[in-house]
Order: structure tokens, then sequence, then C-alpha cells
């Protein structure tokens, strides 16, 4: 297998996706087909799915051959991508006759900026692909992710539930607790860049602000964030990656919603 990323907006992006991967989950499996690059994982407390998708097409570079699934500690990866330079490419490589190790290598023009070789040690990961049903939302809306991450970071402050309330006219976001009190924040139709929602509904829907503060930690990933929300399903929040929307390139999290005990 042999991978290169010369983009620079990829490359940073790359080492984007990793830098916080390691608070949703300590291992995952990459798997890589002719066509992409897939990591799928859950959080200890199962609460939330990750999902990473990178066509082949994506990368300068793109060798893969037979399908291979690699187990990767998410804090050694991270320590690695966080040693490059904003000068240098990215090569991975992984050979089936030493299976047991990663190859990762950053280059750069630069005489000044010295190559970097890794080793990596990989590990069996015993997990199984979840199989998410395909359902229709009941509504959806696109804002600027710095934005939403401001307001999330601003509502966790005020209690660890974040609830909606979404009509047609508007969205209301709210945080309370016994110790200081409630926050609303009131979002306009207009002040979003898309909305949509059925005619005539109504949600009320509620779901943890640590776990929406942990999603957000990628707010400079992409300006944009998709959310999607149905009724008793999770709540969808999805970047979209580089600028080339048709390249299918995107980072998307399920967040269960929270149950009420009188549910």
């Amino acid at each position: 297998m042999n991978i290169n990323i010369d983009n620079k907006e990829n490359c940073a992006c790359f080492c984007n996706l990793f830098q916080h991967l390691k608070v949703f989950s300590t291992n995952v499996n990459i798997m890589f087909s002719d066509t992409h690059m897939y990591i799928q994982t859950m959080d200890s407390s199962k609460i939330s799915i990750i999902e990473i998708n990178l066509p082949a097409s994506w990368f300068q570079t793109y060798e893969i051959g037979a399908n291979q699934c690699i187990g990767i500690n998410t804090n050694i990866l991270f320590k690695i991508l966080n040693s490059r330079e904003t000068s240098q490419n990215i090569s991975i490589q992984y050979d089936l006759e030493n299976n047991d190790k990663l190859f990762i290598q950053f280059h750069s023009e630069n005489k000044a900026v010295f190559d970097k070789h890794f080793e990596v040690p990989l590990m069996e990961i015993d997990s199984e692909l979840m199989q998410i049903p395909e359902y229709e939302s009941n509504a959806d809306f696109t804002m600027c992710s710095a934005n939403f991450s401001n307001i999330i970071g601003q509502l966790k402050m005020f209690g660890d539930n974040l609830n909606i309330e979404c009509t047609e006219e508007n969205i209301v976001l709210s945080s309370s607790s016994e110790e200081s009190g409630k926050m609303n924040v009131n979002i306009q139709i207009d002040d979003l860049n898309s909305f949509a929602i059925n005619d005539g509904q109504e949600l009320h829907l509620s779901f943890s602000l640590t776990f929406l503060h942990n999603i957000c930690l990628y707010h400079k990933i992409a300006k944009e964030i998709e959310i999607q929300l149905t009724d008793g399903f999770p709540l969808k929040a999805k970047y979209v990656l580089g600028a080339d929307e048709t390249n299918n390139a995107n980072l998307t999290f399920y967040l269960a919603p929270r149950i009420n005990d009188d549910d």
C-alpha cells in the first residue's frame, strides 16, 4: 500500500482528523479499499458513532492493491501527525510481509525542514462495522461551524444537556441547571445557511452537551456544519471536507438522544 498527500490543505485536514479522534476512541481500525479510506468507531460509553470517509480521489497517490484493515492507537497517531511541519507532505506505506508496522514519512522541498520517518506499531482490534439505518430527517440545517461551536461551548457552561426546540419559524437551543440558571439561544431561520423542516413539524429533542462539545472540537476542519434532526433517532452532524463537495469526503457523527425519565 502506498498513499501520498501532497496538497497542503488536505495534509492539514488529515492531521486534524486524528487530532481529536483520541477523545472518542483509543484504538481504531482504518479500512482501505480501492475506492476510499474509511474509519468507523464508537466512544466507550456507546453514545456516539464517528465515521471518516476519504475517497481515493482525495489523495494524490492512492495505491492499495488488496483491501486492507489496520488497527492503530489514536494517541500514537496523534503524536506523529502533530510533529508534521506545515510545509511537509505525508506518505504512508504498508507491506503485507511486514504487517505489524505502518510506515509514515513527512517530506518537504524546503531544505531547512528535515524529513521525518516513523514506524507505527499496529494491533489487532476485534470490532464489527455497525450498520447505520438510513432514515429521513424531520429537520436539517447548515450553519457556520465556528458559530455553532461557540454556542455549544457557552451552553455547556449552564448545563449538561442541550434542549432543542425546532419549528418552521425558528430554532431555540437551551441548557440549564440549578446552580447556573438557564441560557437560551434563539436562531432565526434567515440566519442559517440552509434550513428545511417537514410541514407542521415541531421537534423537542435533548442531547449531551459534553459529546456535542467534542464534536465541535472539529469546527476548524470545515466552514460549515450540517445538522439533521429526527424524532426518536440520533442527531447527525456532518463536516464536508474540502471545497469540492462532489468527492464525498466527510466526517460524520451520530449522537444518541437523551431519554427523559418520564418517557
